[in-house]
């Protein structure tokens, strides 16, 4: 009998839906809005083919990093508009003018999110920016498997579990290239919706778009934005200012349940390169820049290494070479997975109590950090009073 990846362990990536010679495998919500793949077992033959192509029941054998960059677009625009240094946009440019398939994550009109294959960079626009909210990539597999078949080549640009299920599938496909986005966690799109439907109703207005972060409100506050038809923005607010779906995302609270056990959460790197924000710039070489709008470029491996040395050498992005340990110790997601905080659980609690509500599961775990963080603050007021004493008295 044919046994898939628990509930607990897995990322959702689709990959034994295509393999499944019988088409018996579907992805469907459970009752928490989790995407999860269902057996029909009246049509399965039991071959396994299934087993064989899930990442989480056969990992990928995974590779060590060999350089790290702190990088940045040298296209101004580009990295005013990206989240983070505008590495992916350069990427995606680089590999639309040399004829690659490029893919991406775009939001759709219900905000669903879904990989897309695409030729122009026109499309590029839309694969920019965050999207904190699971994302489906089954829809390219058999375009990715077109294009290989047709010697073309594709740039993937993905998350970690995504890059892994593609190369499961594909194994080192020579046209095929790899690129992993470092993620903290993916939340169910139906808490997105929710969120949304809600949001709606408070300010008698309908979002047509909407953004985690905004250009507008520069993309290193991480506002939650929603435009309307016209184009006009009628709500933007962070995670302090207290919108429960950031709250959820930033504070690790409302993520799948596989994202508190990833598997591709450790230093060992599944993808040709890695790109996230660069955390931890600094804490081993001094750097003459903030972090504030700087990527981080893992290369893991020649076919990775081949890539980046062009966009360097065509002068598309800056890129300091700095120590590889340092972007390890700065970022927690390349050592272990987000960890389960006392919010999360009640909030485990609540999402089944309430049958999948988000709104409603979200709160009691909210108002008991914004209570918690009140008094971290109003406790901590002593102290800076005696450190603004201090300076204004000159006492060294």
């Amino acid at each position: 009998m044919v046994k898939l990846a628990n509930s607990n362990a897995c990322t959702g990536c689709g990959a034994c839906a295509f393999k499944c010679p019988k088409g018996c495998i579907t992805m469907q919500e459970n009752k928490i809005g989790t995407i999860l793949p269902h057996i029909d077992e009246s049509s399965c033959v039991g071959c396994h083919a299934c087993e064989k192509v899930c990442p989480v029941l056969n990992e990928v054998l995974p590779s060590q990093s060999q350089k790290a960059y702190a990088a940045w677009s040298l296209d101004d625009e580009e990295r005013r508009t990206s989240a983070s240094g505008g590495i992916a946009a350069e990427m995606y440019k680089l590999a639309a003018d040399n004829s690659y398939k490029i893919i991406g994550a775009a939001q759709q009109e219900d905000f669903c999110v879904k990989h897309e294959m695409a030729a122009s960079i026109k499309a590029i626009e839309k694969f920019k920016n965050s999207k904190y909210v699971f994302s489906s990539a089954y829809d390219v597999f058999p375009l990715v498997k077109n294009a290989i078949r047709n010697q073309q080549k594709v740039l993937f640009i993905g998350l970690p579990c995504q890059v892994a299920a593609m190369r499961k599938i594909y194994g080192n496909a020579e046209h095929l290239l790899l690129v992993e986005v470092v993620c903290h966690g993916t939340t169910p799109v139906s808490y997105l919706r929710q969120h949304i439907d809600k949001l709606n109703k408070e300010a008698g207005d309908i979002a047509k778009r909407m953004s985690f972060r905004d250009p507008y409100t520069y993309t290193y506050t991480f506002t939650f934005t929603l435009y309307n038809a016209d184009n006009k923005l009628f709500y933007a607010k962070r995670t302090k200012d207290g919108d429960t779906y950031q709250f959820g995302y930033h504070r690790a609270v409302s993520y799948r349940e596989n994202c508190y056990h990833c598997r591709f959460a450790k230093p060992e790197r599944n993808a040709d390169i890695t790109i996230a924000d660069y955390h931890g710039l600094g804490l081993v070489k001094p750097a003459a820049y903030d972090a504030k709008k700087v990527s981080l470029i893992l290369v893991n491996n020649e076919k990775g290494r081949d890539f980046v040395d062009r966009l360097i050498a065509e002068k598309r992005i800056f890129a300091e070479e700095r120590p590889l340990e340092e972007p390890f110790k700065g970022e927690a997601q390349l050592r272990h997975p987000s960890l389960k905080t006392k919010y999360r659980k009640m909030f485990e609690e609540d999402i089944e109590k309430y049958h999948g509500d988000f709104e409603k599961a979200i709160k009691r775990a909210q108002n008991k950090y914004m209570r918690e963080e009140k008094i971290n603050r109003i406790m901590a007021l002593p102290k800076c009073a005696v450190k603004k004493i201090i300076k204004i008295i000159g006492i060294k």
